[in-house]
């Protein structure tokens, strides 16, 4: 006679059961193991290797923001502008004081224009302001940013509404 349990794939029920063998719970991350490949990215010979490969940045993005006192802070910019820096200026935070962000957009103008750049608003209502530094490109009409020494925007695109700093 065809034994049912087998026929079926389950335990025979009159054989005795076998004590269960029992498997230790694996983790997927078994953690480290003897003789793994690793590399420590904080070891001299890794950082010498990414400081020859990557050159070290020339120009930089100052965002600047009103303080606890609602001033801004334009010290020493119109140095880093000359360097070919940009700043973005954020008067944000003063929406509820007309008034003093009239006076920070007026600083941030004349920083301007001491510097010869123009003054660009990101936003309609001119709480974020631009000054794109030196040898930087802004297209006014298709909102390109680019730098004139990488040739990002092409002679064709260069079109009137262009201002070239």
């Amino acid at each position: 006679m065809v034994n049912l349990f087998r026929l079926l794939g389950l335990p025979d029920p009159s054989k005795a059961a076998s004590p269960a063998v029992t498997r230790p719970k694996r983790s997927a991350d078994p953690g480290p193991q003897k003789n793994d490949s690793f590399h420590d990215f904080g070891e001299s010979r890794w950082e010498d290797r990414t400081k020859r490969m990557m050159s070290k940045p020339e120009r930089f993005v100052h965002y600047v923001k009103p303080d606890d006192l609602h001033r801004l802070n334009l010290h020493g910019m119109e140095v880093r502008l000359t360097a070919g820096d940009l700043i973005i200026a954020d008067l944000g935070s003063l929406v509820h004081m007309p008034t003093q962000q009239d006076v920070c957009r007026r600083r941030i103008q004349t920083l301007g224009e001491q510097s010869g750049l123009p003054v660009f608003a990101l936003n309609e209502a001119d709480t974020l302001l631009m000054i794109a530094g030196r040898n930087m490109r802004v297209d006014t009409e298709k909102h390109l940013l680019g730098m004139a020494k990488w040739g990002q925007l092409s002679e064709d695109e260069n079109q009137s509404g262009e201002s070239r700093l």
